[in-house]
């Protein structure tokens, strides 16, 4: 709770009072002191910056005190721990906090001066660090990434409102705040950790092109480079999120009227003819987290370091094995293992782990038990296991599965999809450890074999999902859900003279019938038979059998799923041999980051967005005999040890120059060059908030929202211009103009006639009309040190 623990007050030059307090947060019982303040007594000062469009201009004070004691309750190495307030005439003009850790003062034995030191709200953002609005990664707008900054701070609620310059247009509209959103996964590294506060304000402002500062109870976006042609801000209530137009009074003022004490300087900026902003985007091709990630997996035993030690005799040569099961902490779910013994595993261990149907994650190491070696080469694997009894296949259902799902805003690009696995026959991955050396074979004696294939849910915002071939609207799965069109299907089975049958119904569905009902339908019909006798597929009809095509038996299986593919060859190794899925990404896509995989292409004509579903189920192969043949004995598949699964998403387009392998960059660059022959290039001016590029996949685009659906903004609108731009290209003009010709600086010492960061001046002399590039409030004597940039 904070708790008043000094104040002060007095007048200033001009009979205005002037009021401090200083808070504590303390559970201490307290009482108010007062301070005495010298004769410089307070000093509010606005930074000064050679960039006249510099997204931030943050702001500090200093209060002068004079003391006999030393002020120990002000010594803090805490953020927010103490605030100052100060007030003029009753009204809030200033609000900061304590720099942690700082203290300095003389000391003697009379009076000594004490130089309290204040950060403001935008200096302080840096010491916080961003967290999800929604505890999760999400699409959020701007009004809602600044209130809870504001919020993390701010937690007296001292600030009330936020102003921001209606200046340009998003889909017709000033009201900028709310019309524009971002991934705020943008303001996340690769290692998931968070930016500084400070740093996400100044990328919004930037991409806004205007400047922000606070004063006295709110936050401002100025847009100095229209401050003299518009007055109206759109203003946004803090406390119930509304938002209104209103004026503010940027009066000129005339500098040469209102001197307070004469020490005038004019000087000419430096001028450039070379602007160069870069777009640095945040990539989003990294859709999952990384598979196997030791960060992530920890020990299922409360000893982290625990492991299992055995042993085994492998073609006459004796192995011993070591082996740890694991989880995942925070990046997925899967399908904890059970026994027919005892239910559900919480612990797998050495003594349960044969008996165990289901998923969990192993580190295994092994050798040959003499001599032992030096180091121990681990190895991790996500092991789905089925060791059901009597041969029949037990485990089907889903087993991983993405614990958070990230969100996604992409027009077109594809996702790539990879497996990479192999089938056992034991629970143990251990490399060693040989199942079987039979191949795939299609001869004599075989009685088929089928390709690798994994289940799988691909799905965006529960709209849209992937059935192998296209993206289909979940409202037509629930239609044919609520109009009992999936079945109960089995197979593949052996029947002799078994004929389907099926009608096109009213909804365009295929019907599977039997004959009396086809016989009965004057709809579109078809019947026939299976060339296989080993390969026939029904579904169960009130005691009827109901015989089904092959494609059907696959719809009802898959229903919003598809499957995921390695496509097994005659002559490939069945077990113990390390796989991927067939690749379909082929050079003619032109991806940005192109590798084998499978290919899942998205809408290009429009964008694609929200909370990705990807969930891996149980492969065909597991707990069946994956290679039927007449002449052997058959071996069961009891374990699938998979070394990664990977998602990413690339962009298509991507290369520039085919036959020099040149790719667009993907921070794009903007340039204005005046002259080539001379030139003065200003600094980079970098946006971490961007216009979305087509050529770079990033979390760093800015989205709008119309009506119910996003999308990318591509350009705002210039109100006094009308002017139709990307914010990168106003950035750049802003500059250009500014700074290809000669501007004067002037400073001097004023009265303070109400002066704020949105005053415009006149200098009678230089005949010029500025603005503000840094103040200084000084409060005993009313008046403030100005340097003004002239403006057009």
């Amino acid at each position: 709770m904070y708790k008043l623990i000094y104040d002060s007050s007095f007048k200033d030059l001009n009979e205005n009072t002037i009021k401090i307090e200083i808070f504590k947060d303390t559970e201490d019982a307290t009482t108010s002191s007062e301070l005495l303040c010298t004769a410089e007594a307070i000093e509010i000062n606005y930074e000064t910056n050679d960039d006249v469009f510099k997204p931030l201009k943050c702001s500090d004070c200093q209060i002068n005190v004079l003391t006999t004691k030393v002020l120990t309750d002000l010594y803090t190495a805490l953020n927010n721990q103490i605030y100052c307030t100060i007030y003029k005439n009753g009204k809030l003009i200033w609000y900061g906090f304590g720099v942690p850790c700082l203290y300095q003062t003389d000391y003697s034995d009379e009076y000594n001066s004490l130089a309290l030191q204040f950060n403001d709200i935008l200096s302080s953002a840096e010491n916080y660090k961003y967290t999800y609005i929604d505890k999760k990664q999400s699409i959020v707008s701007f009004y809602q990434i600044i209130k809870s900054i504001i919020g993390k701070i701010d937690t007296n609620n001292l600030i009330k409102n936020i102003y921001v310059h209606n200046t340009k247009k998003v889909n017709d509209s000033t009201e900028l705040l709310n019309n524009l959103h971002i991934l705020d996964r943008n303001f996340f590294d690769e290692a998931n950790e968070a930016e500084n506060c400070k740093d996400i304000l100044s990328y919004i402002a930037r991409y806004m092109n205007m400047t922000c500062y606070y004063f006295a109870d709110s936050l401002y976006f100025v847009d100095y480079t229209n401050i003299h042609l518009i007055n109206q801000y759109t203003k946004y209530n803090l406390l119930n999120d509304t938002n209104t137009i209103t004026t503010i009074n940027n009066d000129v003022i005339n500098v040469n009227q209102n001197i307070y004490e004469s020490n005038a300087s004019i000087a000419i900026n430096e001028q450039y003819n070379k602007i160069v902003v870069i777009a640095n985007s945040n990539s989003n091709n990294t859709v999952t987290p990384e598979f196997n990630d030791s960060d992530d997996l920890i020990n299922q035993n409360s000893d982290p370091n625990k492991f299992y030690e055995t042993n085994r005799t492998i073609s006459d040569k004796n192995y011993t094995f070591l082996n740890a099961f694991f989880k995942s902490k925070n990046d997925w779910n899967w399908q904890k293992p059970y026994s027919l013994a005892s239910g559900t595993i919480e612990e797998v261990t050495i003594d349960n782990v044969a008996g165990a149907n289901g998923s969990f994650w192993q580190k295994s190491a092994y050798y040959e038990t003499e001599p032992e070696p030096s180091s121990l080469n681990w190895k991790t694997y996500f092991s789905i296991c089925d060791n059901s009894i009597m041969g029949i296949k037990g485990v089907s259902g889903l087993q991983l599965s993405l614990k958070n799902p990230p969100v996604i805003a992409v027009k077109g690009g594809v996702f790539i999809v990879d497996i990479r696995y192999r089938l056992s026959g034991d629970w143990n991955a251990a490399e060693c450890i040989t199942t079987s050396d039979e191949q795939y074979y299609d001869g004599k004696y075989s009685t088929g074999f089928d390709n690798t294939m994994f289940k799988c849910r691909f799905s965006i915002a529960d709209e849209i999902y992937f059935d192998g071939d296209n993206w289909v609207s979940y409202t037509e799965y629930h239609n044919k859900v609520a109009r009992d069109y999936y079945k109960e299907c089995t197979g593949p089975n052996t029947f002799r003279g078994a004929t389907w049958y099926k009608y096109l119904d009213e909804y365009g569905y295929w019907r599977f019938c039997n004959k009396a009902e086809y016989d009965a339908s004057n709809r579109e019909k078809y019947t026939g038979g299976y060339s296989d006798v080993n390969a026939v597929y029904y579904y169960m009809r009130n005691g009827e059998r109901i015989f089904i095509e092959k494609w059907f038996y696959d719809e009802c299986a898959l229903q919003d799923c598809f499957y995921l593919v390695h496509k097994n060859k005659t002559g490939d190794k069945v077990f113990d041999t390390t796989y991927t899925l067939t690749n379909t990404v082929s050079w003619r896509m032109n991806l940005a980051e192109s590798e084998d995989g499978v290919a899942i292409a998205l809408p290009n004509n429009k964008l694609t967005l929200g909370e990705l579903k990807f969930e891996i189920f149980a492969p065909n192969q597991l707990g069946t005999i994956p290679m039927r043949r007449t002449d052997k004995q058959p071996v069961r598949c009891n374990a699938f040890h998979i070394e990664d699964v990977k998602l990413k998403y690339t962009t298509s387009s991507y290369l520039e120059d085919i036959f020099n392998d040149e790719k667009y960059e993907d921070d794009i660059k903007y340039e204005n060059v005046i002259d080539e022959n001379i030139v003065n290039e200003y600094d980079d001016i970098e946006f971490r908030v961007n216009t979305w590029n087509e050529h770079a996949a990033s979390y760093s685009y800015v989205l709008t929202k119309k009506g119910d659906n996003y999308d990318f903004v591509n350009t705002m609108i210039d109100v006094a211009s009308t002017d139709e731009y990307k914010a990168e290209e106003f950035c750049i003009n802003n500059y250009v103009n500014y700074y290809s010709k000669p501007r004067f600086k002037y400073s001097n010492s004023i009265k303070n006639k109400n002066i704020t960061l949105n005053s415009m001046f006149r200098e009678n002399t230089l005949n010029k009309r500025f603005a503000i590039n840094s103040i200084v409030y000084d409060l005993i004597n009313d008046k403030v040190d100005v340097e003004l940039n002239e403006i057009e």
